[in-house]
């Protein structure tokens, strides 16, 4: 009696490299947005996000740094997302920020920082996916 092969019923309804590409673009606009909002010529930032930075209060970094962080970092971030480079170090360091958000800037925004931070940790957990620089450089090292 042959035993009938066990299926991935996920991976019938949704392929990975699919959730992948769509959580990874689905947060790229917000991060771009934002951070084109706050950006001024290179590396300057706009002087409202380093008012937002020292009202932050985050220990350890100074104010305008902090806002340079913030602001090229989001650029940064999504560039990396957009392509699918190092997802799971980028979903790493968006659940570290999430949190710290959460934790020292908008306490009473949990709602919101929940869910990013669920996208985040699905980034962290299960990287990008087959459609993207991290599938590619995974599919030639196998």
């Amino acid at each position: 009696m042959t035993q009938a092969p066990i299926s991935r019923g996920g991976d019938r309804f949704m392929p990975d490299w699919v959730l992948g590409l769509v959580i990874r673009l689905s947060i790229v606009p917000g991060l771009w947005i934002w951070g084109r909002a706050n950006a001024a010529a290179w590396p300057g930032v706009s002087p409202e996000i380093v008012l937002a930075a020292e009202y932050w209060g985050i220990p350890l970094v100074p104010a305008p740094l902090l806002a340079q962080i913030a602001v090229w970092g989001a650029h940064l971030v999504a560039l990396m997302l957009a392509v699918g480079f190092l997802t799971r170090l980028v979903g790493l360091v968006l659940l570290v920020f999430s949190l710290a958000y959460l934790l020292w800037i908008v306490p009473e925004s949990w709602v919101s920082v929940s869910v990013f931070a669920a996208v985040a940790f699905y980034l962290f957990a299960r990287g990008s996916g087959a459609l993207s620089v991290d599938g590619a450089l995974a599919a030639t090292t196998r």
